[in-house]
Formats: structure tokens, C-alpha cells, sequence
């Protein structure tokens, strides 16, 4: 009971000392700042207090300037003096690279003001102040129209803004003027009055009876119908600089009008009329722009020794069979009322057979081939002979090449080029030659042969006869127009349409149908959707996009494979035992009978049906 009460006298007294004496008995010795001063307080045997400077003051003890933490005692003679900090302003005045614009760039001037910190007492002192920023303008009212007179800024000007710049305390940018842009014009172009489809297919459906004749409705114009109107450029309005210059508009293009084959043009060249019944056709390159008429190509009988292969540019229709070993050909569209029985069918666009194919190859959509495999040489042979005309006029310029008197002959310069750094233009010519007789019956343009022994002269055979620039120049130019022409050639997308198919390969980039019993041990490749209502009997479907198909595979079975991208959806109504499915590398095998089942593949990219 004494104990307690002793322990709660003591600390009583402790806390009263605490109280009276509240610094010294606590940390026995101490520093703290109170009102911007030091004061100090130790035990004469010590131990000092520690006193850290900070940025921003000035510690002096005993005349010596301190930057690193220093003891310090009550007889020392200690002075701390705040620094004020100058961060001086700018600005600048520019006019934007169109001149549109005057953007003015303020950064104000500041003044960093500070004072001492009061801080408690500690046995270790770490100074600190307490910063106040003062901002003024960098600029005057007359130091900115100095400027804008010195950079001849006169239009457009925005005083307010200026006044409010001036007076800008901010960091910023600020258009003090703004010009007006010039208006462009609109270029000349063709109004086409018919749509540039060959065809239309009619959508029926799934339980209505095909009907061949009314399967696509074809684009036809007859005899005195205006097929093009030419609109001329409008010209656009001139804008004003920030200087108060005229800005002129970019001058438009004006667009060609020609009248191809089966068309005319009127006397004003403003349109184009159909001459004779037919399909409207249309081609451009740059800015010109031809159109004309097509006609068919009808062949009553059937395609035989009789008649020979037919080849043609344009649509053909077949009203009887193509029989044994024959071929046709066309550039667009080919019709065949009847059968196909061991030939080869090949079209550009689309292929439609009534009747069977039967030991057959159907090929739809071949002309992007060509232009796949000549871009790569045609780029190369532009892009270098540009790069040589380049050279060769800057050797020419030289010094040691000029001589009023004599006439420079550059064919030994064009000889050493293509001997050293430009031997690949060698190699290019003489392959994009080797391509061009390949493929010469898919020649998508006139005037590529003419092109390839020009290039083949100058480049390959007689480089040292090459007498002027302007031949090198010429080629170059024709490389150029000959690359852009096959660029903005515009794609082909060839279908099929047949009854059934049978011991057969047909290849479209687009899609393929089968209307009718179905196919059998064939091969079918499609760009993009298959479609067969009836059986799929042995054989490989391969498509790009997504499958439909009645019956895949038989009751003896026999194996029916389809291969479909990963974005596909294949959809089947019934499948055999061992008929396959392979979706992105991701394989199902049935191992029943199953109806009405659909394939796809997860997020995941993993295989799922139901």
C-alpha cells in the first residue's frame, strides 16, 4: 500500500516538473526555433545539440557559414538569414509554319520569398522555411507591339488577348492572331449513271427451287442511254496570312472523260451514251476515265472439236455442254446452260453452271494472280530507275561533265551503274520478262509488252547505246504508272454456282455453291462461303469463311473432310461416322451419326459445337 502511494507521489512531482521545466528535463539538452530565432539549451558537461541547415537559409556560427549539420552551444553566437530567390521570366513570339497563327510563349518571373519555420525543440534540429511566390509579367505592353511590328504580324490580331498577355502571371501559350485558311477546291470527276457490279445476285430462299435464269440480274444498258456525266473542278477560295499574305488555294484536278468501246462522247466531252445494247463497262487510270459497252459472247452449241476452245475478254454464255478435254476462257463472266465433262473452265469473275460438272476443273477469280506476281518487280524497277536518274543528272552537273562543244553520251555511265550498285534492276527486268510470258493470256492491260522490251533493251541488251537522260527518265515514268495501274487495279471476286459436282476440283475467291444433288470425291476451295443443300460424298471442302452443308459423308464411311479458318462457322445437318471438321487447326471426328450440329471456335480458341 506504501509502495503505491510513493510511486503516485513521484509522479505527481514529474509531472509538475514537466510542466515548469518542460524542455530541460526531457531532453537534457535541445534546440528549437521560436519567432525566426535559435535558442539553445544544454548541460554544461553537454552533450550539444545538432543544428541540419536547409536550402533556401543561410546558417552562420561564429562568423563561419555552415552547410552540414554542426553542434552548437549556448555561447555560440548563431545568425540565420533567409535567401529570397529571382527566377527570372521569358517569352517569345513565333508564327506558326502556315502561317496562320501567332502563338505567344510566357513563362512569368517569380520571386521565392522565405522565412524561418518555428520548430519544437529536439536534440537534433533539422531548419526549415516556409516559401511564398510573388509572380510579375516577363513582358510589356510596348516590348509586345515591338514584336509584332518586328514580325510583321498585321492581320487578325486579337487585343484583348494581348492585353491579357501582358498582364499574364500563367505558363502557357496564347494565339494573340489567327489568319484564314484558304478554302480548297473540288476536283472534276465522272458521275457513273449505271452501278460498275456486272451482277446482282437475287437472294432466295432456303425452300424455293433455284431458278438459273433469274439466279443473278446483269448490269445492261440499251443503245442512246448516257452512261457518264463529267463535272468539272470548282475552284476554292484564297485565305490571309497572320502577315496579311495572300494565300493561294491548291489548283483541282480536272478529270478526263473517254467513250471506250460500244460508246460515244458528245461534243462538249461532257458525256458519255451508249452506242449499242449491251453491259456498261468503266476502267480508270489517274484521272481519266473510260466507258464503254461490252457485248457477250453467245455460243449456240456445245463446246467441241468442232468449235475449239473459247477464250474470251468478256462474258460468254455456253447454251449447250463443254465437253472432253476443251477449254474456255473469259476475263469476266461465264454462263453454261449445259454440263462440264472432263474440260477446264476458268473465268476472272464468276462461273455459273446449270447442269453436272463432272471430271472437271472450274476456276473462278485467277486475275489477281497476275498482279501478285508482277508487283514486286514492277516497285523494284520504278523506285531504281528513279534513283539512277538521280545519280546520273548529278554526274552530269559536275564540272568535268559540262562542255558546250561536245555532247555527253551516257551510255558507258548507265553500262558502270548496272555493273555495280544497280545490278538488281538486271535481275528484275529479266524476271518481271520471264512473268509477262507466263501469264501473257491474263494481261490485264495493253502496252506491258511494248513496256518489258524497252526495259529489256536499255537495262539488259544495249546499255551503251542509251544516248540521252530522258531515256532512262522515260522508263522510270512508265514503271511508275505501270506499278499504280496494277495497285489500284480493282479486285475480282469470282463464284461458283453449280447443280453437283462430281470426281472434280473447283476453285473460286469467292464463294461456292451447289444446288442441287451435291458433290462427290471432289475438291472444293473457296476465299469464302460454301454452300451445298445436298450430300458431300467423300472428298475436301475448304473455305475461308463459313460452311453450310446438307450431309457430310456417307453410311459405308467413306472419309469427308472440311477445312475451315478460324472465323468460321461450319454448319452440317447430318454427318456420317469418320466425316471431319477442322476449324484453325482444331479437328473434330465423328464417331456417330449426328443432325443439325454447328462448329465454331471458343475466345479461347478451342473447338465448340452444338
Amino acid at each position: 500500500m506504501n509502495e503505491e502511494i510513493n510511486c503516485d507521489y513521484f509522479r505527481s512531482l514529474l509531472e509538475i516538473e514537466e510542466v515548469i521545466f518542460p524542455y530541460k528535463e526531457e531532453t537534457g539538452s535541445y534546440a528549437l526555433v521560436k519567432e525566426g530565432c535559435l535558442e539553445v539549451y544544454h548541460p554544461p558537461e553537454g552533450p550539444y545539440p545538432m543544428v541540419i541547415p536547409c536550402p533556401g537559409i543561410k546558417l552562420v556560427v561564429n562568423g563561419r557559414e555552415c552547410t552540414e549539420p554542426i553542434p552548437v552551444s549556448m555561447e555560440d553566437k548563431v545568425t540565420i538569414h533567409t535567401m529570397d530567390e529571382l527566377q527570372k521570366g521569358e517569352w517569345s513570339l513565333t508564327i506558326s509554319d502556315d502561317d496562320l497563327k501567332a502563338i505567344l510563349q510566357i513563362k512569368p518571373t517569380v520571386i521565392v520569398h522565405r522565412t524561418l519555420s518555428d520548430l519544437p525543440p529536439a536534440k537534433i534540429l533539422k531548419l526549415a522555411v516556409v516559401e511564398r511566390e510573388e509572380r510579375h509579367s516577363p513582358l510589356t505592353w510596348d516590348e509586345l507591339l515591338q514584336e509584332v511590328s518586328v514580325k510583321g504580324i498585321k492581320y487578325g490580331i486579337d487585343w484583348e488577348k494581348c492585353s491579357n498577355a501582358v498582364t499574364s502571371c500563367d505558363v502557357g501559350e496564347i494565339v494573340i492572331a489567327q489568319g484564314i485558311p484558304a478554302k480548297p477546291g473540288k476536283d472534276g470527276h465522272v458521275e457513273l449513271l449505271f452501278t460498275s457490279n456486272p451482277k446482282t445476285p437475287i437472294v432466295s430462299e432456303e425452300d424455293e427451287t433455284v431458278d438459273f435464269r433469274k439466279r443473278y440480274i446483269f448490269t445492261s444498258v440499251e443503245a442512246g442511254e448516257i452512261l457518264a456525266i463529267k463535272h468539272p473542278p470548282e475552284p476554292g477560295s484564297s485565305g490571309t496570312s497572320v502577315t496579311g499574305d495572300i494565300i493561294m488555294p491548291s489548283i483541282p484536278c480536272d478529270a478526263i472523260l473517254c467513250a471506250g468501246e460500244g460508246a460515244v462522247l458528245t461534243e462538249d466531252g461532257k458525256r458519255v451514251v451508249a452506242a449499242r445494247s449491251g453491259r456498261p463497262a468503266v476502267s480508270s487510270r489517274h484521272n481519266t476515265v473510260k466507258v464503254g459497252v461490252v457485248t457477250e459472247l453467245v455460243h449456240a452449241g456445245d463446246v467441241d472439236l468442232s468449235s475449239g476452245n473459247i477464250v474470251f475478254k468478256g462474258d460468254i454464255l455456253i447454251l449447250g455442254n463443254v465437253t472432253e478435254s476443251m477449254l474456255v476462257e473469259s476475263c469476266q463472266n461465264i454462263r453454261i446452260k449445259g454440263l462440264v465433262s472432263c474440260a477446264k473452265v476458268q473465268a476472272t469473275r464468276s462461273i455459273l453452271v446449270e447442269g453436272n460438272i463432272l471430271s472437271s476443273v472450274i476456276t473462278a477469280g485467277k486475275a489477281l494472280d497476275f498482279q501478285k506476281k508482277v508487283l514486286p518487280q514492277l516497285h523494284i524497277l520504278a523506285d531504281g530507275l528513279q534513283e539512277m536518274v538521280i545519280v546520273i543528272r548529278r554526274l552530269l552537273n559536275r564540272n568535268d561533265f559540262k562542255n558546250e562543244d561536245t555532247k555527253v553520251v551516257i551510255g558507258p555511265v548507265v553500262k558502270l551503274l548496272l555493273e555495280g550498285k544497280y545490278c538488281y534492276l538486271i535481275d528484275a527486268a529479266k524476271v518481271l520478262s520471264t512473268q509477262i510470258e507466263t501469264v501473257s493470256q491474263e494481261m490485264p492491260a495493253e502496252g506491258m509488252g511494248e513496256f518489258i522490251r524497252n526495259v529489256k533493251k536499255v537495262l539488259v541488251n544495249f546499255s551503251l547505246t542509251v544516248k540521252d537522260l530522258s531515256e532512262i527518265e522515260k522508263l522510270a515514268h512508265q514503271a511508275k504508272e505501270w506499278e499504280q495501274t496494277f495497285v489500284y487495279h480493282p479486285s475480282t471476286e469470282g463464284n461458283v454456282i453449280a447443280s453437283s459436282i462430281q470426281n472434280s476440283t473447283v476453285i473460286a475467291t469467292g464463294d461456292i455453291q451447289v444446288v442441287g444433288s451435291g458433290c462427290y470425291i471432289s475438291r472444293i476451295q473457296a476465299g469464302k462461303k460454301v454452300n451445298i443443300s445436298g450430300v458431300v460424298r467423300g472428298g475436301k471442302i475448304r473455305a475461308g469463311s463459313d460452311v453450310f452443308i446438307g450431309e457430310l459423308g456417307s453410311k459405308g464411311g467413306a472419309t469427308a473432310k472440311v477445312v475451315a479458318s478460324p472465323t468460321s462457322v461450319v454448319t452440317i445437318g447430318h454427318a456420317f461416322v469418320n466425316s471431319v471438321v477442322m476449324l484453325g487447326g482444331q479437328s473434330y471426328r465423328f464417331n456417330r451419326e449426328e443432325k443439325n450440329i454447328r462448329f465454331w471456335l471458343d475466345k479461347e480458341g478451342k473447338l465448340s459445337f452444338i
